[in-house]
């Protein structure tokens, strides 16, 4: 197992109140080795509704897992194929459709909501499964 690779941030855009609330998965259960760990805010501005959008990519050798954390304070509404539930209850949503596979819940303590997914190469279909992604949300303390 590598170590956990070198993590590059745009800190200076994120609050640090919000980047230590950043909830991600233990590298151990992500299903492909790490190479780099990218943290990119994708909407900085905490608008009228308090909303922050934070992705985390983690990069393989060809495949990327980001996950997402929209801090936001209401609760969103999620809508996808399947409803799972995590080891801690939460009720979580599952698409194994389109271009990607992504998990997504909200977290009601941390007033977040985490998407992990895992876009497809190019026209080919990934082969991580349901299973993969409850290891990597289960692993989320």
């Amino acid at each position: 197992m590598n170590s956990n690779p070198e993590l590059e941030t745009n800190q200076e855009e994120i609050p640090d109140d919000t980047l230590s609330k950043i909830i991600m998965p233990k590298y151990s259960t992500i299903p492909f080795e790490v190479k780099q760990v990218q943290i990119t805010p994708l909407q900085t501005s905490v608008s009228v509704k308090g909303s922050m959008l934070i992705d985390i990519a983690f990069k393989g050798e060809k495949d990327i897992l980001h996950v997402t954390n929209l801090f936001i304070k209401e609760n969103p509404t999620l809508a996808t194929k399947e409803t799972v539930e995590l080891n801690n209850g939460i009720e979580a949503q599952w698409d194994g459709q389109g271009n990607g596979k992504v998990l997504s819940w909200h977290d009601g303590k941390e007033n977040v909501v985490i998407y992990l997914r895992i876009p497809s190469p190019m026209g080919e279909e990934n082969d991580y499964t349901i299973k993969d992604f409850l290891k990597m949300a289960n692993s989320i303390e």
